[in-house]
């Protein structure tokens, strides 16, 4: 298999990752929401200067990509809420055209973040911009905030490449300490992260959180 691994992306791109997105997490609300959104959603790793992601293609097609966001210790904000208000409006439409999705078991699990993002909406339209600080006690690292291997080319090596194009990414970057966050029931994502080497520092609740420390350079 022919690999490339695509690290400029550009909007022309998005609509392969967006695809790809949609393959790899099926029962999604993001998925869901549909095409269009899922691309204004991916579209966020590539306005703000903390963001990246790269992707892997082969026959012109993306089978698989990861997306990472740096946290410096210094801005407010962490992913979920930075994307949601990124893709705000797309949101808002996507779900107006399909209200069956406030019943969506995602939708549910993270009304409260919802709420928080709407009134900080409500905020900045008011004229009031939403104070966020910086997360406390939090080093400085880079965060794997998704990755995504579409069905067909799981369990073929490519979640490995993306992993190490992570670490390769972050170190390019100025950062050797990795973090993330998983679903405890995940079990098999769980296995593959350490298999590369990220091990389990805390689990609270249905959540898991993992790290890795890489080697400095010389």
């Amino acid at each position: 298999m022919n690999l490339e691994i695509i690290t400029n992306v550009r909007h022309q791109d998005l609509s392969l990752i967006a695809r790809c997105h949609r393959k790899a997490f099926p029962r999604a609300l993001s998925t869901a929401m549909g095409q269009m959104y899922c691309e204004k959603m991916l579209e966020w790793y590539i306005s703000d200067s903390r963001t990246f992601i790269f992707y892997l293609r082969t026959n012109g097609d993306c089978i698989g990509y990861c997306g990472g966001l740096i946290f410096d210790g210094i801005h407010p904000g962490g992913s979920a809420s930075s994307m949601i208000q990124y893709s705000f409006h797309a949101a808002v439409k996507a779900i107006l055209l399909r209200p069956w999705l406030f019943f969506h078991p995602e939708f549910i699990r993270k009304y409260r973040l919802v709420l928080k993002n709407v009134w900080r909406k409500l905020l900045k339209w008011t004229g009031k911009p939403y104070k966020a600080l910086p997360p406390a006690n939090i080093p400085p690292h880079a965060g794997l905030v998704v990755i995504g291997v579409s069905p067909e080319h799981q369990g073929k090596g490519v979640g490995g490449i993306l992993l190490q194009e992570f670490e390769n990414q972050a170190k390019s970057r100025g950062y050797n300490l990795l973090r993330l966050t998983v679903l405890q029931t995940n079990t098999q994502a769980i296995k593959a992260y350490q298999k590369n080497g990220w091990v389990i520092t805390e689990t609270k609740g249905n959540s898991v959180a993992m790290e890795k420390v890489l080697e400095k350079n010389d």
